[in-house]
């Protein structure tokens, strides 16, 4: 976070020069200083952020850093509740926050260092799913609604839920939604609020889904994996196809929808929650966002945990599992800069390391939901 005031592409620059604009009733989604990044988030995440305009920017960093750590911790406590239905020991506990720290501490880095809200966004998740399976369904519809106000990636949990007959929990994150939608009206006024909604979602196209974007190599997503693989405008000396941009956006589209349709058919034996299930929407959350940045894999955390916890259960009897997990974890984290240098990582994400990573991550969780090997 003390590189905030050096990078003017870093995210919490965004944040508070929108928080700054937010209060001055300007225009949160025009771009007049063209070295800050666009502003992609909702109306009301922008008020929630816009009293750290009242500070200077360190100050305002400092605040957001704090936030970020403290939610980290309660990431790891709240995941290990969600996945651990089972008393197991300290020592067991231990182990699984190590392990999913070591295993996601490079993507924890990139959303710190970033001054991303990816964090924060990811406990609000993690607190809506737990209140929900607590069947606290009006605060847990609450949380999760308001995850998908910061960002429209946990939005891949309604269809899920409306799947496993959680109707009820649906209908009040969307009514969740639209309250949130409303509340900014009563700072800028309800023509402003409209305006702002009007291009909010339009905005959000228009820089997520741009050739530049998308074939940007430090983007992990599926979409971009398919695009530099597989179309003829790709940049990179990987295409094996000539598929169209438009084109090779439908097969990626496509590749998501079989993905998705894997995870909710057949349905889980189990009436509350599934980790594994669970895990692997965590991944579509990364995988499905066009722009996947690498703090987006933050939510790898819960996957890590979900499958050592379930490593943990069969006394690490499943070499098959353990292999894996190795490889994807070899692809994910080890070609970072500080293990590799610049031009290495550059190069493995150039050809979709991450990406290819997390899809082995999700061949793994597959394998134990089609096995039935409950976590």
């Amino acid at each position: 976070m003390h590189r905030v005031p050096k990078r003017h592409y870093c995210d919490f620059r965004v944040y508070y020069a929108t928080a700054e604009r937010f209060i001055d009733k300007e225009d949160i989604y025009s771009r007049p200083d063209e070295s800050i990044t666009p502003f992609k988030y909702s109306t009301l995440f922008a008020m929630l952020i816009s009293p750290l305009s009242f500070f200077s920017i360190k100050a305002a960093s400092l605040i957001f850093f704090t936030i970020n750590f403290v939610s980290l911790l309660a990431i790891f406590v709240f995941s290990k509740r969600l996945i651990a239905q089972d008393k197991i020991s300290f020592r067991q506990s231990v182990f699984l926050y190590i392990f999913s720290l070591i295993c996601s501490f490079r993507f924890i880095l990139h959303s710190l260092d970033a001054g991303q809200i990816s964090i924060i966004m990811f406990l609000l998740v993690i607190l809506g799913l737990y209140f929900l399976e607590k069947s606290r369904d009006i605060i847990g519809a609450a949380l999760l609604g308001l995850a998908i106000m910061f960002k429209y990636t946990p939005a891949v949990f309604l269809p899920y839920f409306i799947f496993r007959k959680k109707i009820k929990a649906v209908a009040l994150v969307m009514i969740f939604i639209m309250f949130y939608c409303i509340i900014p009206a009563a700072y800028v006024g309800i023509n402003t609020q409209i305006d702002y909604l009007k291009n909010w979602l339009p905005f959000i196209s228009e820089t997520s889904l741009d050739q530049g974007s998308c074939y940007d190599y430090k983007n992990q997503s599926l979409f971009s994996l398919v695009l530099r693989y597989f179309t003829a405008d790709s940049p990179y000396k990987v295409s094996i196809a000539s598929l169209s941009f438009n084109r090779g956006l439908i097969v990626a589209f496509i590749v998501s929808i079989i993905i998705y349709s894997l995870i909710i058919f057949p349905g889980s034996s189990q009436n509350s929650h599934n980790p594994t299930e669970y895990s692997l929407l965590f991944i579509c959350m990364a995988l499905f966002n066009p722009n996947a940045w690498m703090h987006n894999f933050v939510i790898c955390i819960f996957v890590y945990m979900a499958i050592f916890y379930y490593l943990l259960k069969v006394n690490f009897k499943d070499s098959l599992t353990i292999i894996l997990l190795l490889f994807s974890f070899v692809l994910m984290s080890c070609g970072a800069e500080s293990l590799v240098g610049n031009n290495l990582e550059n190069i493995l994400e150039e050809l979709s390391s991450v990406t290819i990573g997390g899809l082995f991550l999700a061949l793994l969780l597959f394998r134990l939901k089609f096995k039935r090997l409950i976590i």
